[in-house]
């Protein structure tokens, strides 16, 4: 090969080689976004979670006496006077919030609609104090898309029972 031949040989190598590098960074750079974007989704989640767990403390805090379940009461004077009553709710927010959780979770795709499915499956629904509840708080406590669900739910579990 004459000097000539060499040089475009090399100067193909150093084409083929900026090419590849060029490939290479926009692979990583790819990967970067995708890994950015599920680690802001890991913290939107353990973030949630967090603030789910407060408010599961809170409502247990009236679960572990009674005369806190009298002083908490007296700060939600629109669910009655008995005290019964009141921690019953408490332990109703608790089970929906976990929905709530699990809910947000599908929805930021962490979770399958399977696990989303098997997480709800403590909501109690099949009971009319359940759907009471559910019924008369909704819209006040929960965001749409997890009460657009959970209706759904519902109205499929009803639709199985008129069909039984």
């Amino acid at each position: 090969m004459n000097r000539q031949q060499w040089k475009d040989l090399l100067e193909s190598i150093g084409f083929i080689a900026i090419i590849a590098s060029l490939v290479f960074v926009g692979i990583e750079s790819r990967n970067s976004t995708k890994q950015a974007a599920l680690n802001t989704q890991a913290l939107e989640i353990a973030a949630y979670q967090e603030l789910m767990s407060n408010i599961d403390e809170i409502n247990a805090l009236s679960l572990q006496s009674e005369s806190t379940a009298a002083v908490m009461s007296r700060l939600w004077p629109d669910e009655g006077d008995d005290l019964d009553a009141f921690r019953a709710n408490r332990v109703l927010y608790i089970l929906f919030r976990h929905g709530d959780l699990a809910f947000f979770m599908y929805e930021r795709g962490a979770i399958d609609e399977s696990r989303l499915r098997s997480a709800l499956a403590i909501l109690p629904i099949q009971t009319q104090v359940g759907r009471d509840f559910w019924t008369a708080r909704k819209k006040s406590s929960f965001t749409e898309s997890y009460v657009n669900y959970v209706d759904q739910m519902i109205a499929d579990l009803e639709e199985r029972e008129s069909s039984n």
